[in-house]
């Protein structure tokens, strides 16, 4: 998988990420994850079986037996930090989990970006790329 190749380089490169200015502190503001076509809401996660071709939908939280995904940007992590860091598995070339962290801050943690956003989910200098293994619409913050 060549982009999760680049998943797990860009993330050596970023070393101690943290949120843009004017995403962390204080609640999640409209807390809405995409997930493929759909919007998941607050009791849900996107839940994705990585793959060439991969699936997406929103399930409640306790029941998704694959990848849940409870955030795509920094908005939904303010609580906690303020950013969404998907956890690289170098030996599977896939994520072993998505979560809300302070920092994505080891080289097998990569910034997650929505890519209807632009670069303004990822720090300066660094593009949103389309993250092929979650499906439409998820990034990851890469030179």
């Amino acid at each position: 998988m060549v982009v999760g190749l680049i998943s797990a380089a860009s993330a050596c490169w970023l070393g101690d990420y943290q949120p843009p200015t004017g995403h962390a502190g204080g609640p999640a503001q409209g807390h809405e994850v995409r997930c493929g076509d759909d919007a998941c809401g607050p009791s849900e996660v996107c839940c994705v079986e990585q793959g060439d071709v991969p699936t997406a939908a929103c399930t409640p939280v306790n029941a998704c037996i694959s990848l849940p995904i409870p955030c795509d940007g920094p908005d939904d992590c303010a609580h906690l930090g303020g950013v969404c860091c998907g956890l690289w598995d170098e030996v599977t070339h896939k994520y072993t989990a998505v979560e809300c962290s302070g920092a994505c801050s080891s080289s097998d943690r990569v910034p997650i970006c929505r890519l209807e956003h632009d670069d303004a989910d990822c720090p300066t200098g660094l593009d949103c790329k389309e993250e092929r293994l979650f499906g439409p619409g998820f990034g990851y913050c890469a030179p």
